[in-house]
């Protein structure tokens, strides 16, 4: 690579990593215009062994935050390179509504999240997430303690 290539390379890098902050400062200030000014209109999200579009992204985001509403999320770590990204983050947060069937509990939780993204125009286009969900599950109740022991 040329000196001219690296440099945009660390431009764009740092860009991105402009973006993940930007997109987790809106999120914990529930500003959903911003939220989703950060996703391209193509993007996709692949969790678990399925994808879906950016209106499936908008459902997961009102359920998540109609049961925890003072949800959080700390950035710990942001590994970039170019247009992709990943990123650990610290989620937490009080059970005030339904989660997956399960009725508040006024419990807190605290999970990690494993994003990896890759951007496109300044805006997300990919999303890969991992979301510590055994352990929210048991922390609200769903799942006995005793089940995550057994998995460890």
């Amino acid at each position: 690579m040329s000196v001219t290539q690296l440099e945009a390379l660390a431009v764009q890098t740092e860009q991105t990593k402009a973006l993940v902050r930007r997109f987790f400062d809106a999120c914990n200030r529930r500003d959903f215009a911003e939220i989703f000014d950060c996703f391209h209109p193509d993007i996709v999200h692949y969790s678990r062994l399925s994808e879906y579009p950016k209106e499936g992204i908008a459902h997961a985001y009102e359920a998540t935050f109609g049961a925890f509403p003072d949800l959080t999320w700390t950035i710990v770590d942001i590994i970039a390179e170019g247009d992709r990204v990943a990123t650990l983050v610290s989620i937490q947060g009080t059970h005030h509504g339904d989660y997956l069937g399960k009725s508040a509990t006024g419990k807190r939780m605290r999970i990690w999240s494993v994003d990896i993204g890759r951007v496109k125009d300044g805006r997300f286009i990919e999303h890969r997430g991992v979301l510590d969900e055994l352990h929210l599950l048991a922390q609200i109740g769903v799942v006995p303690e005793t089940y995550l022991a057994q998995m460890s």
